[in-house]
């Protein structure tokens, strides 16, 4: 379904919720506000809500016609980080992390450090942060890394870290570590050759020249290397 047919279906369902079909067309805004409605209606479903914020969303990229509801529409993605479902918060959420929203940020990290209810899981909360390079993110996921045995946390965690560039010596430390859960390694190949690309060709030779190193490892960083145009060679040692 083309975006521009989507967006005119999901406007007719919401103003079906909330006024008699118009007789004549109305301009876009009228649907924006009949969003904001569905937004603050206790009796408006889980699905209708996000409904209604997509209908919003797409409504941004009208530049124009869009500025007199902007301001509410972030104050509405700002409520709907704690809407009740999760598949709402994590769309708000989204859209907020995208704009770099200092809202957003303050309220996943808070989550993950345990000072605030949290309003995703921890996975995914940090997948949200890693599109951001605020400083404090990558201090949250070093804390992360010290406390959560879970792999796909420590997954994201470390690729928070690939936009931190204080965190080299601990990706590297990671795709060493053979105790280490060997895709949060594999996220350590793709986050260290992100920040150092020269220290991720030394470790890639070390370990690629190790006959004890698991294979899909080698196989990571060995493929890393030759789509960089860079032919692994494994009889030299590493530096």
């Amino acid at each position: 379904m083309k975006a521009k047919d989507y967006r005119e279906q999901v406007a007719a369902r919401l103003r079906a919720t909330t006024f008699a079909a118009p007789t004549t067309p109305e301009p876009p805004v009228v649907a924006w506000r009949a969003a904001l409605t569905s937004l603050s209606s206790p009796s408006s479903s889980a699905d209708t809500r996000k409904e209604a914020l997509q209908l919003l969303q797409s409504g941004t990229f009208l530049v124009r016609e869009f500025d007199p509801v902007r301001a509410e529409y972030v104050d509405a993605l700002r409520r709907s980080a704690s809407d009740p479902s999760e598949d709402v918060r994590r769309y708000a959420l989204g859209i907020l992390m995208s704009q770099k929203d200092d809202f957003a940020r303050s309220r996943l990290v808070e989550g993950l450090q345990g000072t605030a209810a949290a309003l995703l899981p921890p996975a995914a909360a940090l997948s949200l942060l890693a599109r951001d390079d605020h400083a404090s993110i990558g201090a949250v996921a070093n804390q992360i890394l010290k406390s959560n045995t879970d792999p796909a946390v420590r997954m994201q965690a470390v690729r928070v870290l690939a936009r931190d560039p204080s965190s080299v010596q601990g990706l590297e430390e990671i795709l060493h570590n053979k105790e280490e859960f060997r895709e949060v390694r594999r996220a350590g190949a793709v986050a260290l050759k992100n920040l150092d690309p020269n220290r991720f060709v030394r470790s890639a030779t070390t370990i690629l020249n190790d006959e004890n190193e698991f294979p899909d490892i080698k196989s990571t960083v060995g493929g890393a290397l030759e789509l960089d145009g860079i032919v692994p060679n494994a009889t030299r040692p590493g530096p």
